[in-house]
């Protein structure tokens, strides 16, 4: 069980809350949720992408399983040549928007070159015809051009297919994918899913999707992990969580999900995430829930499995 903390000059955040994740490898996992409730986080942490001394881990630890050996990626410098060995290469990310990530200034090849040769013995030959057959691999048309491209000059599925590409030229074992079809058009986003259920079954790649968008997740992955306010709620196959959710966030989630098939109204989940300052008593969805009993008030559920090792954080489950 891991629990982290931001700690700022407004005050201190519980940011993550008994989080027990375990991923193997070729396994597909969703990680679905509102903003602000830990998803992001989750994917930075183990590779150390996060502000430190500010973001502290108050209790358990990250362990990657490497030569199988365990690894606590915590117990190196965030910066140090050990977690470098590992980030990019063997644990890698699809960050949530390509314009924040990508250097304007530098042409897509010369990125993808860098982040290559920095994981491999390839000369910059070698790199660059590695780095052009990859982005082929993405389905990047004109792939030869477009490694000479600025980021600027492409549109959003392109550039969104640049980063995928980058994130799997070095084959790792592991892939976080946070919000990879944000602003996206539909057509445009199917293709990019499309993609990454190919490239994470052709490298038996376990990935980690990343989404506020249950829809996103349904024909993605196996299992799904519900966040709310920096505890996991719920988490089960994806059957499971769509198909017979129990937690009334999860209920909620889905029913707010417009479909083509009624003229009801949508259904938005009352209130609000509340501030990540506030201390909160009892259980972290208490507040929205219209099931909130006194117990719910007073004391935090604890993380039971149900039938078919199906986990919920509910008294009412």
């Amino acid at each position: 069980m891991l629990s982290a903390q931001f700690h700022t000059i407004e005050g201190v955040t519980n940011t993550l809350n008994d989080i027990d994740l375990t991923i193997y490898e070729g396994m597909s996992l969703g990680i679905v949720g509102e903003s602000g409730c830990g998803k992001s986080v989750t994917a930075r942490m183990p590779i150390r992408l996060l502000p430190e001394p500010m973001f502290r881990i108050t209790k358990g630890e990250v362990i990657y399983h490497r030569n199988e050996k365990p690894f606590n990626t915590f117990n190196t410098k965030q910066n140090g040549k050990e977690i470098n060995k590992i980030r990019g290469k063997e644990i890698s990310m699809i960050f949530q928007e390509p314009m924040s990530s990508l250097s304007p200034i530098h042409t897509v090849g010369s990125q993808m070159v860098e982040l290559i040769r920095q994981h491999s013995d390839m000369d910059k030959a070698q790199a660059k015809a590695h780095a052009i057959h990859m982005l082929e691999r993405a389905r990047v048309p004109r792939a030869s051009e477009v490694f000479d491209d600025y980021t600027f000059q492409l549109s959003g599925g392109m550039r969104q297919r640049v980063m995928i590409a980058m994130g799997v030229s070095c084959g790792p074992r592991l892939l976080f994918a946070d919000e990879p079809t944000t602003a996206l058009d539909v057509t445009i986003q199917a293709q990019i899913l499309g993609l990454l259920k190919d490239i994470q079954r052709e490298q038996n790649m376990a990935l980690v999707l990343i989404t506020h968008d249950l829809a996103v997740v349904a024909n993605m992955v196996e299992e799904i992990a519900v966040f709310y306010l920096g505890y996991i709620v719920e988490m089960g196959t994806t059957d499971q969580i769509l198909k017979t959710p129990k937690h009334p966030y999860t209920k909620a989630l889905i029913d707010s999900i417009p479909t083509l098939h009624t003229t009801d109204a949508l259904k938005p989940i009352k209130g609000s995430i509340p501030d990540p300052y506030s201390k909160i008593t009892g259980c972290p969805f208490g507040m929205r829930c219209d099931k909130v009993t006194d117990r719910c008030r007073k004391e935090v559920p604890s993380f039971d499995t149900h039938e078919n090792d199906h986990k919920v954080r509910c008294f009412e489950a």
